[in-house]
């Protein structure tokens, strides 16, 4: 078999690691290129023009990680200690490849279509594991290269080739660590749970696993503290216990040539970490993980729609905004199948966590900075706090582009043979539905908090936050090269629109700083720009109806 994958080529040089082992490394070769193989024959995109180019989901999101981390990379020029640069990288590292795992990589570290297949063969448990943990791997550190490319530029320069040997150590550590990490929680839940059950604590599980990567980034900044404008390190017993610190000691000790003792133990902690958590995985976890897969394949019964006081309002608002009994329906359609694509709630369910989460983020130096929380909250009193809103706006405008996939996208060739005339109908329909299930509910939490912290004299912005949350969905379906919902296939690292959504974090970044700038707290401005957004609102969606989407 022609060996043109970069991989290969590399496992082959690695051929000797798998002598002792139960590993058959020739079938392994054998699966990974197969994978590969199909990973490059993944459904081409349609465009608007009606040409079909086959363009890879990964590249696309590579593209955007290397303009991250051109960004993060600028931080290698400050004058800060090295100990402080690696720690920021080392935790921007770990948020984006632990989003990525939960968001788009859990699905293969979850899938057992393969083992249907591959294991009638003759092939061993351990060959598959493997396989599969590679898999994953490959593409983890193909991101990390990207978003620490700048990183490893700028530090060449600056500290010599030394630092390439540190990055290297570090990303394929930190890689294996979050994929051993998740298998071995992902085991845990589904040794307790099983069916749809199982199923609906993995999509609770996921949330909570991006909230928490957010606050240990969060809380790996706290490592330093600023004392008379000199970036001082102060090393605390939980320091050991942050993966970013173990390895901004590795750099200490590689880069630098420190033998300082707290260093040394960070870059041991950071190398043996993975390796025993490895020989864990694959003596204990992984001869229990395939059969708990298993479970994942048992329904619990048919997808029923639940009699309760939220549906019964949520039929009054379909009634109420629906254009038509045409939308109405697809409103219907499409809401079912949020409520029942597994897949596309676990693409959703995260990004819906992080949007409610990062407002208050954006909040914690203001409060921070005050004579304790207490005084910090206290001090937000009249204030225009509430446009951190905006935060929680740029996530869900650009999380309705999830909607056009489904793990069910063969199914849309139904589209075809409903009796009617325009398909934009269906996205005005989709878009209602993703409003009022993910949007409408989560932007009535956040304005309720962001009125209690600042006040009865924000409500009038808070308002006008909501009701421009609603515009920019509008204007999405009418700008952007959005397919129908639920037609297309989810892809690995490439279910994002890339292009849309830093267009979209620029609009609400502008309007947010009109906002914050202009509007102030002038009720009647507010109510007026609120006025005129409706109406455009009215527009948008009358101008969407008149699209053609084939």
């Amino acid at each position: 078999m022609e060996q043109k994958f970069v991989l290969i080529k590399i496992m082959n040089r690695l051929k000797w690691l798998f002598s002792k082992t139960e590993v058959d490394f020739e079938m392994l070769i054998s699966i990974l290129t197969l994978k590969l193989t199909l990973d490059e024959r993944k459904s081409p995109i349609n465009l608007s023009d009606g040409k079909e180019k086959k363009i890879k989901g990964l590249k696309a999101n590579l593209f955007m990680l290397v303009f991250v981390g051109f960004f993060v990379g600028m931080l290698m020029t400050t004058p800060f200690d090295l100990y402080y640069k690696i720690t920021i990288v080392a935790s921007m590292d770990l948020f984006f490849m632990v989003m990525y795992m939960v968001s788009d990589f859990s699905g293969v570290l979850l899938d057992v279509r393969d083992k249907n297949i591959i294991m009638t063969k003759p092939v061993n448990q351990q060959t598959m594991n493997t396989a599969r943990v590679i898999h994953i791997v490959y593409y983890m550190v193909a991101m990390f290269l990207a978003l620490n490319l700048m990183s490893m530029i700028l530090g060449t320069s600056i500290y010599g080739p030394k630092i390439l040997l540190a990055f290297l150590v570090m990303m394929v550590a930190l890689s294996f660590l979050i994929v051993i990490i998740t298998t071995i929680l992902y085991s845990s839940l589904l040794e307790k749970f099983s069916g749809e059950k199982l199923k609906d604590i993995i999509n609770i599980f996921q949330i909570v696993l991006s909230i928490t990567t957010i606050l240990a980034y969060q809380v790996a900044a706290r490592i330093f503290e600023f004392v008379d404008l000199q970036l001082t390190i102060n090393i605390k017993w939980w320091t050991y216990l942050i993966p970013p610190a173990w390895y901004a000691g590795l750099f200490k000790v590689i880069v630098e040539g420190s033998m300082d003792p707290a260093y040394v133990i960070m870059a041991i902690t950071g190398i043996l970490v993975p390796i025993v958590s490895g020989m864990i995985l694959i003596k204990w976890i992984f001869p229990k993980f395939e059969s708990y897969l298993m479970k994942l394949q048992i329904e619990d019964g048919v997808f029923i729609s639940k009699d309760n006081l939220g549906s019964r309002i949520k039929s009054v608002l379909f009634g109420i905004f629906s254009k038509d009994h045409t939308e109405l329906a697809f409103m219907k359609f499409a809401d079912s199948n949020l409520s029942r694509d597994r897949k596309l709630k676990l693409m959703i369910y995260p990004n819906q966590a992080i949007s409610m989460l990062f407002p208050f983020i954006m909040l914690f130096p203001i409060i921070q900075g005050s004579e304790g929380i207490v005084a910090g909250i206290a001090g937000l009193k009249g204030t225009m706090a509430y446009v951190a809103l905006y935060m929680s706006t740029m996530f869900f405008t650009t999380n309705f582009d999830f909607v056009q996939y489904s793990e069910k996208f063969e199914a849309s060739f139904i589209y075809d043979s409903f009796p009617i005339n325009n398909k934009s109908i269906i996205m005005t329909g989709a878009l209602k539905a993703y409003y009022f299930k993910y949007v409408l509910p989560g932007m009535v939490v956040m304005s309720a908090i962001f009125v209690l912290l600042c006040g009865v004299v924000s409500i009038w912005g808070v308002l006008l936050v909501n009701v421009m949350t609603v515009l920019l969905l509008a204007f999405k379906i009418n700008f952007s090269k959005l397919s129908l919902p639920f037609s297309r296939e989810m892809i690995p690292g490439g279910n994002k629109n890339i292009g849309a959504t830093f267009v979209y974090m620029g609009i609400c970044g502008a309007i947010a700083a009109a906002h914050f700038f202009i509007l102030k707290n002038n009720p009647l401005l507010n109510v007026g720009i609120g006025l005129i957004a409706v109406i455009l609102i009215k527009v948008a969606f009358s101008k969407a109806l008149k699209r053609q989407i084939v």
